[in-house]
């Protein structure tokens, strides 16, 4: 923890990998926990580190709440010849449906999930192991799909992370009209960076805003020996260090920062991060 007691400051590279995250799936994936927000909320979010193996496999489907995923190293399949490749960014809306996503090489992603405009929220990790284990006595999750036990309540085969939201939430879910045809791939590569008024040593590639929440998805670079202040703003920030080390991180941190908290980088290696702002969900809007 640094500064203020909210904020979190994650280093990847201190953390071990939980190597069975998702049984509800199939195939192999491993994640380090880098971020979490508070279960149960309209703006309940993760941050995790993925490892994939080219097993993995996740049928077509689609989540009541919002996900960015940034591809590190490798190649993430998510529909039929559609892939987000090493160094492109990937954000995938709320009752957008995608997949399935299975095969290509093994790769590494930073996965962000958190809930969307609508305001249904997101389940944490830990609240998605329990549903999983409980549902054990119902049926069993084969390639994806949880298949119900003759006998049991509800549909006979269903989505094996819809069947545990049900059984978390004790009610169905409901996906929001989609706001997009589909995911939204974006290759920051072809992005120019553009300077910052009055900061020298300072760049930012501007990839996108999203919903009518504003979810902001941009990189941002600091040359060596450049301070920088992320003065405080009214939205929970989230970044996650791409290349470079300095105070307080190094590649691969993570910090989130909530409304009003500022936090001073100085960069002791040229730096880049990928910044994704979340203004708090406001039903109604």
């Amino acid at each position: 923890m640094v500064g203020r007691k909210r904020m979190k400051v994650s280093h990847a590279d201190d953390l071990s990998y939980d190597e069975n995250p998702l049984p509800h799936r199939a195939g192999k994936i491993a994640f380090k926990y880098l971020l979490e927000g508070e279960p149960l909320t309209a703006d309940n979010y993760s941050a995790v580190l993925s490892r994939e193996s080219a097993s993995f496999f996740s049928p077509r489907h689609r989540h009541p709440w919002d996900q960015v995923r940034y591809c590190i190293d490798g190649s993430v399949p998510i529909a039929p010849r559609v892939s987000i490749d090493a160094g492109e960014v990937g954000y995938f809306p709320e009752g957008v449906r995608y997949g399935p996503q299975e095969g290509d090489a093994d790769r590494l992603v930073l996965v962000v999930q958190f809930g969307g405009a609508s305001g249904q929220g997101y389940l944490g990790y830990d609240q998605v192991k329990a549903g999983q284990r409980e549902l054990l006595s119902e049926g069993a999750f084969e390639r994806g799909v949880f298949k119900r036990k003759p006998g049991s309540k509800g549909r006979k085969n269903q989505d094996g992370y819809e069947a545990v939201w049900q059984h978390v939430m004790g009610c169905p879910v409901h996906y929001s009209p989609p706001r997009f045809k589909g995911p939204v791939v974006m290759q920051p590569q072809n992005y120019g960076w553009v300077g910052c008024e009055g900061l020298q040593g300072v760049r930012r590639k501007p990839l996108g805003s999203f919903s009518e929440r504003n979810v902001g998805i941009e990189f941002q670079a600091i040359d060596e020996g450049i301070s920088l202040e992320l003065v405080p703003s009214k939205d929970r920030r989230l970044i996650f260090f791409t290349s470079g080390e300095g105070i307080p991180y190094k590649r691969h941190t993570a910090v989130s920062l909530e409304p009003g908290e500022a936090l001073l980088l100085t960069a002791e290696t040229p730096t880049e991060f990928l910044l994704i702002t979340l203004p708090l969900v406001r039903k109604g809007l």
